[in-house]
């Protein structure tokens, strides 16, 4: 133990840190948080409108609600890319320290998006023949394809940007203008610079074989990262370091979010559109194998260890923590366990800590191997939405008797390591109780 703990303070704690305050990295997940309405709107709809019972379809279908309900998506999980390049670079500019060109920062953004998106599409008529349609903004990059370009560009632009900035290339406007239009010409400068720029960039990949940078950016970006987010061993990794860090105090989930948002949300999103056309789920891993399966009952498989802690414990310490605890770890929040029992630097715990999450994923993913279970739809749900509810919500009653098996599965791991921890704790208070009783007597 001392060895791994030596290799972590010398090299991961660093490296996690690093990550925590990486004001890139930073920005991407706070872009993603800040756009949890949008995905989550397109997800409730669409659940709403794809529930697969004959009964409730006949009912759309008569009520013309199926086509209502269809809007929604159409505008929020289909348009995504738009979505996260503007978040992303407001974070990013705010990190950057020029708060007040936020606004203007992800609106440049956005139209350097729009910019580089192809124009033109193709179109099949009933004869067959294939025509095609100038002057028209092609659609297949503002959803989950296009969102590889808009972390790129939202990245990219703020950075140009306040470097324009920063060196003073702006229209600058008599004091007596008031600050909102000061603003707004001050932005002209960077805008027009950016816009020129990217104009070039647009104009050199449609000289090149791949015919639009986004085609590109997918091709050698969006190719490897879903290989990865489908190799279930880069999602064991991200498990381990979350775990390795939570055990020495550092909430791992902060610090791996940035990268599992990154590889696996285009994955969910992706998923998520093919349910909602009815199309086989393409990525057998998505960001919600996080949620639902590897930090069920939160981080370190912990709803297990609360449950019994709250029915079967024999110490008042761990009875009266586990009737404290388990509402919240039922709701995702693991933090009363973390630091109540705690789990921080305990090596009794450390094995079912390290393992059951790694179980929590591999059980359902072997279980999607062998097509008992498909993979998820990718629905985003907010932190907080309590076991089983999940399950059902992301893939029916399928999913949901998957969670209650694994909550079994975490109880029986736990039950040892728990038996012998309560038995000490048991022991140490009967001591404490013979030795008050004693010094009562004198």
């Amino acid at each position: 133990m001392n060895k791994i703990e030596k290799i972590i303070n010398l090299h991961l704690m660093p490296l996690a840190m690093k990550i925590q305050n990486n004001r890139y990295m930073s920005a991407i997940s706070d872009g993603f948080s800040m756009i949890l309405p949008i995905t989550m709107l397109g997800a409730i709809f669409t659940l709403l409108s794809s529930m697969q019972i004959e009964l409730y379809q006949k009912f759309l279908e008569i009520t013309r609600l199926a086509t209502i309900l269809s809007y929604a998506s159409k505008v929020t999980t289909d348009m995504i890319a738009i979505y996260v390049v503007c978040a992303i670079a407001y974070n990013l500019t705010i990190r950057l320290e020029f708060k007040k060109d936020a606004f203007f920062a992800a609106l440049i953004s956005l139209v350097s998006f729009l910019l580089l998106l192809p124009n033109g599409v193709e179109h099949q008529l009933e004869s067959g023949e294939v025509i095609a349609v100038p002057n028209v903004l092609a659609t297949e990059y503002l959803g989950a394809k296009g969102m590889f370009m808009g972390i790129i560009l939202g990245i990219i632009i703020p950075i140009i940007y306040c470097g324009i900035i920063k060196r003073g290339i702006i229209i600058k406007m008599p004091e007596s203008v008031p600050p909102t239009i000061a603003k707004s010409f001050a932005s002209i400068a960077p805008a027009f610079i950016l816009t020129g720029l990217f104009s070039l960039v647009r104009f050199g990949f449609e000289m090149t074989a791949y015919g639009d940078a986004n085609n590109f950016i997918y091709s050698i970006l969006g190719g490897p990262l879903q290989k990865l987010g489908n190799n279930p061993l880069s999602f064991i990794v991200l498990i381990i370091v979350a775990q390795l860090l939570w055990f020495f105090g550092i909430h791992g989930y902060m610090i791996i979010r940035p990268v599992l948002q990154t590889v696996f949300i285009p994955l969910s999103l992706m998923n998520l559109t093919a349910f909602e056309a009815g199309k086989p789920l393409p990525n057998a891993i998505t960001y919600q194998h996080y949620g639902t399966y590897a930090s069920l009952g939160g981080s370190g498989a912990l709803l297990g260890l609360a449950l019994l802690m709250a029915f079967t414990a024999k110490s008042d310490q761990y009875k009266k923590l586990g009737k404290m605890a388990l509402p919240a770890t039922i709701f995702g929040i693991n933090e009363p366990v973390i630091f109540g029992v705690p789990m921080v630097l305990n090596t009794v715990f450390f094995i079912p800590f390290l393992v059951g999450p790694i179980l929590m994923f591999v059980i359902p993913y072997l279980l999607q191997v062998f097509h008992v279970i498909d993979t998820l739809r990718g629905i985003q749900l907010p932190l907080g939405t309590p076991a089983l509810v999940y399950g059902w919500l992301e893939g029916g009653l399928p999913i949901l008797l998957v969670q209650f098996l694994l909550i079994i599965v975490q109880i029986l791991l736990w039950l040892p390591f728990f038996k012998a921890a309560d038995k000490q704790a048991t022991f140490e208070e009967k001591l404490n109780e013979e030795k008050e009783n004693s010094i009562a007597e004198i």
